[in-house]
């Protein structure tokens, strides 16, 4: 799995895959109950269009744990920067962006050159 994530961006090698593992929980740090939600992460084109939409697979949702999978189709966009967001959808309709995590900057994906 090659590729790299820091708080407010995604590094993908083309053509490769790369798994995003997070895990949801409350400010004292109990594991927060995702049973019913929905992860996802999108990637926009400099116009503002969804290019890629990457269901997550809620692995433990009593615990919070939630794996995005970048697949070799997924990172096979052009070389170049985009922006990026992944948000969560609880069973009750709240929507919560959590990533990026720096509220005050845009997030962005980023697909490099392969060999």
């Amino acid at each position: 799995m090659t590729g790299m994530m820091t708080p407010n961006g995604i590094l993908v090698r083309q053509g490769d895959s790369f798994d995003i593992a997070m895990r949801f929980k409350h400010k004292d740090g109990t594991p927060l109950d995702i049973s019913g939600s929905q992860v996802c992460l999108d990637v926009k084109d400099d116009e503002d269009n969804i290019i890629l939409h990457i269901n997550g697979d809620i692995t433990d949702a009593t615990n919070g744990y939630v794996v995005i999978k970048i697949t070799p189709q997924h990172s096979n966009l052009n070389v170049g920067t985009y922006e990026a967001n992944i948000k969560i959808t609880f069973a009750n309709g709240d929507v919560h962006t959590v990533f990026p995590q720096d509220l005050s900057q845009n997030a962005v994906f980023q697909i490099s050159e392969g060999v």
